[in-house]
């Protein structure tokens, strides 16, 4: 048998297995898959009007945030000094020590219910409301992601994410982040940031950056489980 019919098969065998051959040297590999499910990205944002309300409050927000970053003077509180000056701090950071950083950070604000902070149920915040009001795990994530952003860090490799949390048997919402081919989840509820193998106990619904947002659903099983095979 040549050296060809023998790899053909083989080449068979791995595409039957959901295996991929290894990317050349040099080749752009594709980002992990979040917490292993399947994928489906769309660049339209008007399915999530929460968000993108966020997006425009910080686009009128940036010309206040230009101007504390010009001069402390000019800042609107001391905690919005102290954001500022953690993000110029961060910039000289390597990326994963920029990772720790934001979430210990914005970890220490008080969380509070949104239902108190902003009279709404699930109401997500932009960083200057998040200051005044902090809220619930997703104002910490957007404020994670935010921060990250003003940091350098890129939108591509950052996402909101709402899932269920098994754990608790509720929905709740923080920031990934891919990171040298591995996706590190930033909680509220952690101030180690691990990676996504460690929290397998959440299942995510949705997830967004400020371009692109991904429903997520479970990825299929093994043939063998699918055809209802058992020992």
């Amino acid at each position: 048998m040549t050296v060809r019919r023998l790899i053909l098969p083989l080449l068979l065998i791995g595409t039957a297995l959901g295996l991929q051959p290894a990317a050349p040297a040099g080749a752009q590999t594709m980002p992990p898959r979040l917490m292993g499910t399947v994928e489906i990205p769309s660049g339209n944002l008007a399915a999530l009007p929460q968000w993108t309300r966020v997006l425009e409050k910080l686009d009128r927000e940036r010309s206040t945030i230009a101007r504390c970053d010009n001069d402390a003077d000019a800042c609107v509180s001391a905690k919005m000094i102290a954001w500022r000056a953690k993000v110029q701090e961060m910039k000289s950071l390597a990326p994963i020590d920029q990772l720790r950083a934001t979430n210990l950070f914005v970890n220490a604000w008080p969380a509070s219910g949104n239902r108190e902070a902003y009279d709404a149920e699930d109401e997500w915040a932009s960083p200057l409301e998040f200051l005044q009001n902090t809220g619930g795990s997703e104002n910490f994530a957007i404020m994670k992601f935010f921060t990250l952003r003003d940091a350098g860090f890129p939108n591509d490799d950052l996402r909101i994410v709402v899932a269920k949390d098994a754990l608790r048997n509720k929905s709740h919402t923080f920031l990934a982040a891919y990171h040298e081919n591995r996706v590190y989840i930033l909680d509220n509820v952690s101030n180690t940031i691990f990676t996504q193998d460690r929290t397998n106990y959440y299942v995510p619904f949705y997830s967004v950056n400020e371009t692109t947002r991904w429903a997520h659903l479970a990825a299929p099983r093994l043939a063998g489980a699918a055809h209802g095979k058992s020992n």
